[in-house]
Parts: structure tokens; C-alpha cells; sequence
């Protein structure tokens, strides 16, 4: 191939590499808004664990007992599984990575890594005013029931909610914000009655709020 031909042929993969590349731009920030870039058994399994090991190292706190993460729920470590998010075993692997983290974290009263895990990455997104999500649809995409659907973004919504309210010295408030009182955030016409997929919402909501919010020494 001559080598003007070879300049052109070159700048045009690039081009058309650029291209694409911003194309898929929107969709892989959309993505991790929720699970850090991608929806991987593992990832998804350390977010359950770790909600479930917080809320358990913070009961303990409150009580003022030892903690000791290993508990059924650790050895089990099979808690909202599915079989469509991938392999059981993976699953365990994340979700008693997350157990042990929450647990000590809610445990010393640290938000630091809950933050970091479920805080919106786009400080602009509010799901208080929005009306369009595109980065929910993955869920739908990969064939998820409504009910894990609900119970993830339910829980993101209420913490980052917590988070604000908290740091806005807010009094306690989770069912005045606009995202609790729609409850659809991330509903798809696919999960069937809206009123199920609200009720699994607002649950994960309020459990997200109080995490959000949290304990305050």
C-alpha cells in the first residue's frame, strides 16, 4: 500500500477508533454508577455482603457485644443469590469479602468505604428530581428479577440520601425525598406490577438512609 494511502487508512482508524470510543464513553460511566464498571458476580456479591455484614457490625455496636463476623450468614455467604449473576462459588468469594468489611465498619462506625462503594461517582445525578436513568437499564439488559433491581439501586438512592441529609444537618428524613415517595427508580416495564418493585424499593431505601445517615458518636 503506498504511504499516502497507508497516512489516510491510519488516521481514519483513528478516527474512527475516537469515535467509538466516546460512543461508549456514556455507557461504561453509566455502568458505574452501580458496580464500579461492571456488573461482575464478585463485585455484586461484596455490595450484598457488605450491606448485610454493616447493618450486623452495627447491631453489635448499639448492643455493645464483641464482634464476630463469622456468623451463618458469613459461612452461608449465599445470601440474594441467583444464578444469573454467574457462579456460586464466585459469589461466595465476594459477598464474605463484604460480610467481613461491613461488619468491621459498621462495627467502628467508618463510612468511609460505604461512601466509596455506593456514593454516586456523578455528584450531579439526583434521583430526587431525575426522571431518566439510562445506566439502570443494564439490569433489564442482563435479564435481572425486580427484586434485586429494586434492592440495589433502592439502597444506593437511601444512602446517598443519608449522606446529604446528614452532612446538610437535615433532621432524620428519608421519606420526604422525591425518590423515596416515587419508589421507580430503576423500574422496568419487564418486572411486571410497579406497586412490588416500590414496596423492594423503599425497604432498601430506608436500610440505606440509616446507613447513610448513621450512628453518630
Amino acid at each position: 500500500m503506498p504511504k499516502r494511502y497507508m497516512r489516510n487508512f491510519t488516521a481514519s482508524a483513528l478516527l474512527g477508533l475516537g469515535s467509538l470510543l466516546l460512543t461508549a464513553a456514556p455507557a461504561a460511566r453509566a455502568q458505574d454508577e452501580y458496580h464500579g464498571g461492571s456488573l461482575n458476580v464478585r463485585q455484586h456479591a461484596f455490595e450484598h455482603g457488605y450491606r448485610d455484614g454493616y447493618e450486623y457490625g452495627r447491631d453489635c455496636r448499639e448492643r455493645r457485644v464483641a464482634l464476630d463476623y463469622r456468623t451463618e450468614m458469613y459461612r452461608e455467604a449465599d445470601r440474594g443469590y441467583n444464578s444469573v449473576f454467574g457462579a456460586r462459588e464466585d459469589y461466595q468469594v465476594g459477598y464474605r469479602e463484604g460480610y467481613r468489611a461491613g461488619a468491621e465498619d459498621g462495627f467502628n462506625g467508618v463510612q468511609a468505604r460505604l461512601e466509596q462503594t455506593f456514593g454516586w461517582h456523578d455528584r450531579a445525578f439526583d434521583p430526587d428530581v431525575a426522571r431518566s436513568d439510562p445506566g439502570a437499564n443494564v439490569y433489564a439488559e442482563r435479564h435481572w428479577g425486580y427484586q434485586d433491581v429494586a434492592s440495589d439501586i433502592g439502597y444506593r438512592d437511601g444512602v446517598n440520601a443519608g449522606l446529604k441529609d446528614y452532612r446538610e444537618r437535615h433532621s432524620y428524613r428519608p421519606e420526604q425525598h422525591g425518590a423515596y415517595k416515587d419508589a421507580d427508580h430503576g423500574y422496568n416495564n419487564s418486572f411486571g406490577a410497579k406497586d412490588e418493585y416500590k414496596r423492594a424499593y423503599r425497604a432498601a431505601y430506608e436500610a440505606g438512609y440509616r446507613d447513610g445517615f448513621g450512628i453518630r458518636k
